[in-house]
């Protein structure tokens, strides 16, 4: 078993293949032979079409011997499939034979049909092939990432069979039209792209994410409506209507005047709140804190063209990556509708996570008054933490470092 599968100096021109054989399997007295149709794995060689036999067979064999010729078949092309995935991702994956298997590889796979367009039902029925046959690498092989413990046996009155050790994507059954929650591990690289590519409302962006407003009470705020909490550093928004562009045909209204609280999140409010108010000073006597490159207060539309932006370089970031999940997430972004309320959506789910009743996410949504509800401040303080401790769990590239790098190449200039 272990060079059962070298993969190192695997030729282009040999694949795995699904081979039918008939073999003579019940003599009988009067002469009479019963043959039975078996489903075979060989090697193929692709420019004169010649098939050879290989040893991996006898995992169909030993796992479905008795059965009948199209299961056979199915599970091997399950696993066929799976052996040419890992010859052509052999570099990527680092892997030069079979005892080199991860459980994680069993899922990229997985992943990637996903991103092929293959449906749910034919994802779960190579993921049963997978679990097996990865489990029998574990009894006939002598593999360095896998063991048995890996794989718990669940019996039911159909029989026993192995749990699924994979944690792979699966295509949504109906597919929303619109998308109203961002991936919490991808909240850091959206915003680090708005600071790269969008900076006049990498601010905003955080304050509809970590506070849950609405593009137009963003582009409602002054100056003097923002102010932060003597105990988190939170920010405390006074959001009301401020009707700063006039001149324009659009209005941006605000839904709900009230005082909003956004989070504070490993001090990047913080250095993107000082960083935007040294760089964008109005120019129009408005005091908005957010403004166009004229210094007028920036109008609805301005906004969605910059987060457009911000959305599109992020999609091509993920597009471009060699990680199955972000090419996934890509996938998804790009078939489903999804803009700047996306951050609400997200902060509504943040909260959630951790908030032990409803009041907890209505307050932090938006109370009209603050000060009305102290009662839930500690529940407050509980879920902002635990938001906090997730983010900080993440690689630490993010926000501040990039911030920081920006001002210093801002003083040299």
């Amino acid at each position: 078993m272990n060079n059962i599968i070298l993969f190192e100096n695997w030729r282009k021109t040999i694949k795995f293949s699904t081979t039918p054989i008939w073999i003579e399997y019940i003599y009988h007295n009067k002469g009479d032979i019963e043959k039975k149709h078996l489903a075979f794995i060989s090697l193929k060689e692709t420019e004169n079409d010649m098939h050879v036999i290989h040893p991996i067979s006898n995992f169909i064999l030993e796992n479905w011997k008795y059965h009948e010729f199209n299961t056979q078949r199915k599970h091997a092309n399950n696993t066929v499939k799976f052996l040419n995935y890992l010859l052509k991702k052999k570099h990527l994956l680092k892997i030069s034979n079979l005892n080199e298997l991860r459980i994680s590889h069993g899922s990229m796979y997985l992943n990637e049909l996903n991103l092929d367009g293959v449906s749910k039902s034919t994802i779960k029925d190579a993921e049963r092939t997978l679990t097996k046959f990865f489990y029998w690498i574990c009894v006939f092989g002598t593999p360095t990432h896998l063991t048995k413990d890996l794989f718990q046996k669940t019996t039911t009155e159909l029989g026993t069979y192995l749990e699924s050790p994979f944690s792979p994507i699966y295509p949504s059954k109906e597919k929303k039209n619109i998308e109203h929650i961002f991936p919490m591990k991808f909240i850091p690289l959206l915003l680090e792209i708005a600071i790269t590519v969008a900076k006049p409302i990498a601010l905003g962006i955080y304050m509809q994410i970590f506070g849950g407003i609405r593009i137009s009470e963003a582009v409602n705020l002054n100056r003097t409506q923002v102010s932060r909490s003597l105990s988190k550093g939170d920010f405390i928004l006074k959001i009301q209507n401020n009707n700063f562009r006039t001149d324009l045909k659009e209005h941006a209204s605000v839904k709900k005047a009230r005082t909003q609280l956004v989070l504070q999140i490993n001090d990047w409010g913080h250095m993107l709140f000082k960083d935007h108010v040294k760089l964008y000073v109005p120019t129009d006597h408005s005091n908005s804190l957010f403004v166009n490159r004229d210094g007028n207060a920036l109008s609805n539309r301005s906004y969605r063209q910059y987060f457009d932006n911000v959305k599109r370089l992020f999609l091509e970031a993920l597009e471009n990556s060699n990680n199955s999940e972000y090419k996934l997430l890509a996938l998804h972004l790009r078939n489903i509708k999804w803009s700047t309320h996306i951050g609400r959506g997200t902060f509504t789910n943040l909260i959630a996570e951790d908030a032990e009743n409803p009041y907890d996410i209505a307050h932090l949504r938006g109370d009209s008054n603050i000060e009305s509800a102290l009662t839930y401040m500690v529940s407050t303080n509980r879920i902002h933490k635990k938001i906090e401790e997730k983010f900080s769990k993440m690689h630490g590239s993010y926000i501040p470092k990039l911030i920081e790098r920006e001002n210093k190449n801002e003083e040299k200039r």
